[in-house]
């Protein structure tokens, strides 16, 4: 298969400034969180000004993930309950929200489905940080939320091509992360470092996102990048968001020995995540 026409750097760049800024509610939520003067009253009230916002931080703080034993009834309780850096990532996901549950057919995704793998992804390498206690949790949280941002942009580069690039990839046994880059000249994974990067976050967490796949390239946090790769794999190995690029992704030798995970731990692992990630009820979180 010859190569269609790649994506020149200033078609991309177009592209994700086409993409919706944060919106001014959750940027306000965010900067709240960040300030050591702010107070439980003072960020409920930010929150409470947005009723989106505020409903789907009482989805998750009454979801399974989280597992109050009575229900939360405010946004008060909530912020009391799950913390400032939590608030601040759900506004991120509920900002995201809206963007990733559409349909993505260069990758084989219909509705809700990227929306699913990546909350599934997200709340997986939470885990995998409070195990192996990389702080913040909640960057963790976000990186893996992010990381198949870029795909919202290339789908539609790859829809004409989609069945070539799943030929070439099963005939040579590799994932279609690879093909994808060799097809277009621009892997999702770099693409959505610039989306990040386009939204003002942490370098840390536009160097988790872009690195995701191949996770031995970070430097600022690779124990990041690594948490989200792993996470990656085991949302993909639970069936949740397959697509097109799940068929031959596995979780790299090199993350497994350096979050301390064998075989046996991985599978507990699976185990504990697979009646969340795969509940209905929880793809509906959000959102």
């Amino acid at each position: 298969m010859s190569p269609t026409k790649t994506i020149a750097p200033e078609d991309v760049i177009e592209r994700v400034a086409e993409l919706p800024p944060l919106s001014a509610s959750v940027s306000q939520v965010i900067l709240a969180c960040d300030d050591p003067d702010m107070t439980v009253g003072q960020l409920t009230q930010i929150i409470l000004q947005d009723q989106n916002l505020t409903a789907n931080i009482l989805k998750v703080a009454n979801s399974a993930f989280y597992g109050h034993a009575r229900r939360v009834a405010t946004a008060t309780e909530a912020v009391v309950l799950l913390g400032f850096s939590a608030m601040k990532s759900l506004a991120i996901s509920s900002h995201t929200a809206r963007l990733l549950k559409t349909s993505l057919p260069g990758y084989g995704l219909e509705d809700g489905e990227l929306w699913a793998h990546s909350l599934g992804v997200a709340f997986i390498a939470r885990r995998i940080a409070i195990e192996a206690r990389l702080a913040p949790v909640e960057e963790v949280f976000v990186a893996g939320l992010l990381h198949d941002l870029g795909k919202l942009i290339l789908s539609s580069y790859l829809q004409p091509v989609f069945v070539d690039i799943v030929r070439i990839a099963d005939e040579r046994k590799e994932p279609f992360h690879h093909v994808e880059a060799e097809v277009l000249g621009f892997g999702h994974a770099e693409l959505g470092g610039q989306i990040a990067a386009s939204w003002n976050f942490p370098p840390e967490l536009e160097e988790a996102v872009r690195y995701h796949h191949d996770p031995a390239q970070a430097t600022r946090k690779p124990m990041v990048a690594h948490a989200v790769h792993l996470a990656d794999a085991v949302c993909m190995m639970l069936g949740v968001g397959l697509g097109a690029d799940g068929m031959a992704y596995t979780a790299r030798p090199e993350t497994l020995d350096a979050l301390g995970y064998d075989q046996d731990r991985l599978m507990s692992l699976m185990s504990e995540m697979e009646p969340l990630i795969t509940d209905t009820a929880m793809r509906g979180t959000l959102g």
